[in-house]
C-alpha cells in the first residue's frame, strides 16, 4: 500500500455507532490523540440528513471530552465547498471530525472542493482526521457507496466511486460485523489484489499513520481481506449477478491493541506493556 499524500497526521477511521454516552472509548481515544491540551476541533455534519442533531450529539461528547473550542460546518451545497471564509475556517484547526450519513453526500458536495484541499493539507501539516461510518468510508481512493451484503459475493453487485483519496489502495467498509459486510470486501480484492479491505465492527476504529501502519482501537473487531495471494478466480468469465469463486483470500481478524502493517502486509500483535501479559 502508498500512502498519498505523505502525512505527518493521523487519521482514524471508525466503524460507526461509536459508544458516546457510557465509556466513550474511542472518542476518549481521538481527544487523547490530538496531543494537545488546549486544541481546537471541527465537526463537518455534511454526510446525515439531521446534520442538527449530530452538532447537538458531537458537541455534548467533546465538552465533556474537555475541548474547549469546537466549530461546527453543515455544508449542504457546492457552493458552500467552495466557499473562501468557510474553507479558512478550517486552516488552523488540531481535529477535523467528519460524521456519518450518505458517503455519496460527502463525495457529491466536498469532492474537489476548497474544503477537501484544506482537509488534505491539514493532514499533510500534522493535524488528526477523524471519520465515522460513511465519514470513514470516504477516506480512499476506492469507495464502496452500495451493495448488499447478502449479496456481495455475486459479480457486480457492489458499487464503487472514487473517494478523497487520503490513502490508495485500501478500501474501508464500516458497520461491517453488526452487517455482514464480509462478502463486500472479498469481491473488492478479488477484482484487484492490489487493493486490501479493511472492515470496522461498531464502537471500533482504526488508527492510521503515515507510516503504514495500522492500531485497532475500540471494543469490538476490525477485519482485514488480503487478496494478494489469490490464485484462481472465475469473475472475469461470470455474468454479472452469477456467484463469484476465489482461491486463497487472507483474513485477519483484530481487536484492540493489536495491528497491520500495509507495506508488509502483516498481522502485529500487542507489546506485552498493551496487553499485561508477559
Amino acid at each position: 500500500m502508498s500512502l498519498k499524500p505523505f502525512f505527518r497526521g493521523s487519521l482514524i477511521a471508525i466503524g460507526g455507532n461509536e459508544d458516546k454516552a457510557n465509556e466513550l472509548v474511542v472518542l476518549k481515544r481521538v481527544v487523547q490523540e490530538i496531543g494537545k491540551i488546549d486544541s481546537k476541533i471541527c465537526v463537518i455534519t455534511t454526510a446525515s440528513e439531521e446534520p442538527e442533531k449530530q452538532e447537538k450529539v458531537y458537541r455534548h461528547v467533546f465538552v465533556e471530552l474537555g475541548v474547549s473550542s469546537i466549530e461546527i460546518l453543515n455544508i449542504k451545497r457546492r457552493h458552500q465547498a467552495n466557499d473562501e471564509t468557510l474553507a479558512k475556517k478550517l486552516e488552523d484547526m488540531d481535529l477535523i471530525f467528519i460524521t456519518g450519513g450518505d458517503q455519496l453526500r460527502l463525495t457529491t458536495i466536498l469532492g474537489g472542493s476548497r474544503i477537501l484541499d484544506v482537509i488534505k493539507n491539514r493532514l499533510k501539516d500534522g493535524a488528526l482526521i477523524v471519520g465515522t461510518s460513511a465519514g470513514a468510508a470516504v477516506f480512499s481512493d476506492t469507495m464502496i457507496y452500495e451493495g448488499k451484503s447478502e449479496d456481495g459475493l455475486f459479480k457486480g453487485s457492489v458499487l464503487t466511486t472514487s473517494g478523497f483519496g487520503f490513502v490508495e489502495n485500501v478500501v474501508f467498509d464500516t458497520h461491517f460485523m453488526s452487517r455482514g459486510r464480509i462478502g463486500r470486501l472479498v469481491q473488492i480484492v478479488t477484482t484487484n489484489p492490489t487493493c486490501i479491505g479493511v472492515g470496522i465492527g461498531e464502537d471500533s476504529g482504526i488508527v492510521l499513520r503515515g507510516d503504514g501502519d495500522l492500531e485497532v482501537i475500540g471494543t469490538g473487531q476490525v477485519v482485514i481481506v488480503d487478496g494478494s495471494d489469490i490464485g484462481h478466480s472465475n469473475i472475469m468469465n461470470i455474468k454479472p449477478g452469477e456467484p463469484i469463486a476465489v482461491e486463497n483470500v487472507r483474513i485477519h481478524s483484530l481487536v484492540n491493541g493489536y495491528g497491520y502493517c500495509f507495506k508488509k502486509r502483516r498481522f502485529l500483535t500487542p507489546s506485552p506493556e498493551q496487553t499485561g501479559e508477559y
